[in-house]
């Protein structure tokens, strides 16, 4: 569902009661004599939760007042970024549903009362949404675990496919990030990834986890249980309005149009399918000479036994060290024409439905379900203190 989203409010549909919640004060931008801005034609003045509020596990949105210079004039915004789920539940394990709305409204609006700033429940509900994320917690089962998954994403080759600039693999292999200009799409531990904020947030995969460090006990949670969290991060606006054409969506770029669990499916399920578009149509947990089995019969006596120990040879080397691994160490022996060539034979081997994997096929049947999570739904009939 909905996680992340950032909000944009002309000047004219908000005041400021407290300028001096902000860094710099907000007066600096509202009241003569008019601060310069620098080279890039724009000042900003932020407001983040304090010290105190983070001790005491409150969350609340950040704040920037912003004040672009243009050609005839200038103009002053405001952005607020916050998460809905950790705003109304103080946590973003479990998710939230089209029906929270009203209750995202009124807290957020009582939130930007606390910080300061005066805006009517309207004025929200029909904010422009300037960027937003989308997620979805997957619950893993049966001592399927996320690294089967990452394992399996680490296999594919998404840069053209999605108009990526890199891939990021964080905490050891915990975390995958694939970023492109105006979006990403992060796969993370979840549960791992808070146990580490225990110790430190610098390498979370989050900016805030306040009180939900709190209430999350792993040992009352069984322990076969793993949660994948996927995130869909749009980041532009532009993106945002391009992509749900693509969805076969129709909807204003508004908090309330884009807080949507259909949407969120959409969006998800979309970027989801390029990814399993690119997995090695093979089953990747096969012994060799079952794998070689394989082939011979999909060629139907087509191709040589040459061509079969080729493919077989990609193969088991992705399996070792993975799709980039594979193409490095190959660079060093063949032109990378050849090593596209070796990809675009792997790709056109057919699929079967029992050869799938088993941690690739739950991500599929939770999108395809999308039914919220619920952390106390997995508590265990432990006595918690």
């Amino acid at each position: 569902m909905l996680d992340t989203i950032v909000l944009t409010l002309a000047r004219s549909y908000f005041e400021i009661i407290e300028p001096e919640r902000f860094s710099p004060s907000a007066n600096v931008l509202l009241l003569p004599p008019h601060c310069s801005v620098g080279s890039r034609g724009k000042f900003t003045c932020v407001q983040n939760p304090t010290r105190a509020d983070l001790q005491v596990g409150r969350y609340l949105p950040r704040l920037t007042l912003v004040k672009h210079i243009l050609s005839n004039g200038s103009v002053v915004m405001l952005r607020i970024e916050f998460s809905a789920p950790k705003l109304i539940l103080g946590n973003n394990f479990d998710e939230l549903e089209p029906r929270d709305f009203a209750d995202a409204l009124d807290v957020l609006y009582e939130s930007l009362i606390d910080m300061g700033i005066k805006v009517s429940s309207d004025v929200l509900r029909k904010a422009p949404v300037s960027a937003i994320h989308y997620s979805k917690n997957i619950a893993l089962r049966n001592y399927t675990t996320c690294s089967m998954v990452m394992s399996e994403l680490d296999r594919i080759d998404l840069t053209r496919r999605l108009d990526l600039s890199h891939t990021d693999y964080r905490n050891g292999g915990q975390a995958i990030r694939y970023h492109a200009n105006s979006f990403e799409i992060t796969f993370y531990d979840k549960l791992k990834d808070m146990e580490q904020a225990r110790y430190t947030e610098k390498r979370g995969m989050e900016w805030h986890y306040g009180a939900q460090l709190d209430t999350f006990r792993r040992e009352v949670l069984p322990k076969e249980l793993e949660v994948l969290r996927m995130e869909v991060r749009l980041g532009a606006r532009a993106k945002i309005k391009s992509l749900l054409p693509q969805i076969g969506v129709n909807a204003e770029l508004t908090f309330e149009s884009l807080f949507d669990g259909r949407i969120a499916q959409a969006v998800l399920w979309h970027f989801w399918s390029h990814i399993r578009s690119r997995l090695p149509m093979m089953d990747m947990t096969q012994r060799p000479e079952d794998v070689l089995a394989t082939l011979a019969t999909a060629s139907n006596g087509k191709i040589g036994p040459g061509k079969l120990l080729q493919q077989l040879g990609s193969i088991m080397l992705i399996r070792s060290i993975g799709l980039r691994g594979a193409g490095a160490a190959l660079g060093r022996y063949c032109s990378p024409r050849s090593w596209q060539r070796y990809k675009r034979d792997l790709k056109a081997l057919p699929s079967a439905d029992g050869m799938g994997f088993s941690a690739l096929k739950q991500v599929d049947e939770a999108l395809a379900r999308f039914e919220p999570l619920r952390i106390k739904s997995f508590y265990s009939a432990a006595k918690v203190e």
